[in-house]
C-alpha cells in the first residue's frame, strides 16, 4: 500500500508551480508547517495533478516519505522516467542505503525496457544507470530533452546521457 503526505511538504518546496508563480526550491507561500496546505481544498491544477512516487508506488516503507528520506521521486508523464528532486540541505541523501541501490535498480533494463533516471540536485542533472552515474551538467531552463541509453563501443555496452537540443524553429 502506498503512503501518505502526513505533514511532509517537501513537494510544496522543490517543485515549481506555474500557476502561483513558485519558482522552484522555494518553500510555497500557502504551506503551514505541520498542517499542509493552506489551500488544498483551492489547490490549483499544477498541485493536483503532481503525483509523489511516495503516494503511487506500493511497497516504499515510511522512510521514502520525502521529508524524511530527503528527496521527492515523481514522474513528469514521460513514459518510463523517474526524476528524483534532492533536497538541496542534503545533496547527498539519494546516495544512502537503501535508497541507492532502490534507485539503481530502478533503472536496470527489463523486458519492457529500461526506466531513466534523472537526479536533480544543487542545479546539475546526474542520470543513474546500475553500473554508472553520469553527471550531464546543469539543469536547463526549458527542462531539455535526455537522451539516455547504452551504446557498443568496442564490443562493450556501455551507458550514455546527454542532452538533445531541440531543432530550430524555421523562421517566418
Amino acid at each position: 500500500m502506498a503512503g501518505s503526505c502526513g505533514d511532509c511538504g517537501l513537494c510544496c518546496n522543490l517543485m515549481g508551480v506555474v500557476s502561483l508563480n513558485k519558482p522552484r526550491r522555494q518553500w510555497c507561500t500557502h504551506f503551514k508547517r505541520g498542517v499542509g496546505c493552506g489551500i488544498y481544498e483551492d489547490r490549483p491544477v499544477d498541485c493536483r495533478v503532481f503525483q509523489c512516487a511516495f503516494l503511487t508506488v506500493d511497497g516504499l516503507s515510511d522512510d521514502w516519505r520525502p521529508d524524511r528520506a530527503g528527496f521527492l521521486i515523481w514522474t513528469d508523464g514521460v513514459e518510463r522516467r523517474l526524476i528524483v528532486d534532492v533536497d538541496p540541505a542534503r545533496p547527498f541523501s539519494w546516495k544512502r542505503e537503501p535508497y541507492y541501490s532502490q534507485i539503481k535498480a530502478w533503472s536496470a533494463p527489463s523486458s519492457d525496457g529500461a526506466t531513466m533516471v534523472a537526479v536533480r540536485v544543487m542545479g546539475r542533472v546526474t542520470v543513474v544507470f546500475p553500473t554508472a552515474d553520469i553527471d550531464i551538467g546543469p539543469e536547463r531552463e526549458t527542462g531539455g530533452q535526455i537522451n539516455a541509453g547504452y551504446r557498443l563501443e568496442n564490443g562493450v555496452r556501455r551507458p550514455f546521457a546527454e542532452y538533445v537540443d531541440a531543432p530550430a524553429t524555421p523562421a517566418a
